[in-house]
């Protein structure tokens, strides 16, 4: 069955990560997407682990399913070619550096003038308007603007495997584009769309990214007491001292990580109910449970209380006990898994999370699976991601260039295709 995007096509500018997501995503949904990379290529072809000379782990997981073209993009022909393939593209997806698509002529701008029906989806780094407009960002920047990297006595930790901004992104590019694709189908309008890695951030964190007034004053005073803090000589634990005294931490007692005798166990009954429940079957006595009006004098020194009983009790036995305990009572818990073990995981196999690809150059490969089922237009995996410039001359007779003007620019070391 064709896929939700079959007949579309793409044409992509994207590097990294954000961008080349989205443009997989689209991919696995059955558009022909074009990847137009440097010469060199892509630089997640230098990221991670290096393959070869020009594929690296980090290339080899974003760019399925997509065709390569290496060229010279600064090259005026190159530019041409580029600008006819647009006219007949449906999405444009781009992350060029702040300036760079107005000056080749491929900006949303110029393209839409000849191609009103263009998607044109921008990745930027922290948007368009604001004094750093036009400023380049990564996703670790915008992890320390946020705040989702942790501030510790210890220091800042960083969320490092996982570059939970940069992919939240590119969602929110797909979720975007795939809305401006039905306002264009029901107005044959396209449109220009911005998504930046600190609405991203933003986003990941809507849990706590939120003040109300009624009871976060204490934040306002904090912010205040931030401004000149390490000037008076604080210490990076005075002031995380200095904040946990004014937002007390919650430590939940039938939520979260907890120890066994062998190991560890994740725990998440956070409703009322699920907390009852877990109570009871722990065996913990829990004022607040028994009597919901229940008010201690100190209410996180009771939390902490409730956490230490529960802990004490779940310490006494192993996890396969807690976890067959747990099942069998209808409550939520699960085991902890290093990566390496999710790779082998009989749950991602058979829901088809994960997948088998053969790479020309790499070999076989595990990959991460599109990330939603449809029963009547299903998203799938073709083939693996391109070897640089792999297509180059086959989209060049594309955009109209005949045999002797591709020869030229093969010649001149303008174009770029991989031999066989």
């Amino acid at each position: 069955m064709p896929g939700p995007y079959e007949g579309l096509r793409v044409i992509e500018f994207g590097r990294f990560i954000a961008a080349p997501y989205c443009g997989q995503l689209f991919a696995d949904g059955g558009a022909d997407v074009i990847k137009v990379e440097p010469l060199n290529g892509d630089d997640a072809r230098r990221n991670g682990t290096r393959l070869s000379t020009t594929e690296a782990r980090q290339y080899l997981n974003k760019n399925r399913g997509k065709r390569s073209i290496a060229v010279k993009l600064s090259d005026p022909r190159i530019i041409k070619a580029l600008q006819k393939l647009a006219k007949s593209a449906d999405i444009i997806i781009s992350n060029f550096r702040p300036g760079q698509g107005e000056e080749l002529g491929l900006d949303y701008l110029t393209i839409a003038k000849y191609n009103p029906r263009i998607i044109y989806a921008e990745n930027s780094a922290y948007g368009k308007k604001g004094p750093l407009a036009g400023q380049v960002g990564m996703d670790l920047l915008l992890q320390a603007r946020t705040g989702l990297a942790e501030i510790t006595s210890d220091g800042p930790k960083a969320i490092e495997d996982d570059p939970v901004i940069d992919y939240m992104g590119g969602m929110l590019m797909s979720w975007g584009i795939a809305s401006a694709l039905y306002h264009r189908e029901r107005t044959g309008q396209g449109q220009q769309l911005d998504v930046s890695l600190l609405q991203a951030a933003l986003v990941l964190q809507n849990n706590s990214i939120n003040h109300v007034d009624k009871v976060d004053g204490w934040r306002n005073e904090f912010v205040a007491y931030l401004k000149d803090a390490f000037v008076k000589g604080m210490t990076l634990k005075d002031i995380v001292d200095e904040r946990a005294s004014r937002k007390p931490p919650i430590v939940p007692a039938y939520y979260g990580f907890f120890k066994t005798s062998d190991g560890f166990i994740a725990i998440a009954s956070g409703g009322r109910a699920l907390q009852m429940r877990t109570a009871k079957l722990l065996g913990v006595d829990d004022p607040a449970i028994d009597d919901i009006n229940y008010q201690p004098d100190d209410y996180v020194e009771y939390t902490r209380a409730m956490r230490a009983k529960s802990s004490a009790i779940l310490a006494t036995q192993t996890t396969d006990y807690w976890l067959q305990v747990f099942e069998k009572a209808g409550l939520p818990a699960g085991p902890m898994q290093f990566k390496d073990q999710v790779l082998d995981d009989p749950q991602c196999w058979e829901n088809d999370y994960l997948v088998r690809l053969d790479h020309e150059e790499v070999g076989g490969i595990t990959v991460v699976a599109p990330p939603v089922k449809f029963s009547k237009s299903p998203l799938s995996t073709t083939t693996a991601s391109p070897v640089l410039g792999r297509h180059s001359r086959e989209i060049l007779v594309e955009a109209n260039l005949s045999e002797d003007e591709i020869d030229a620019l093969f010649l001149e070391q303008v174009v770029y295709e991989q031999p066989s």
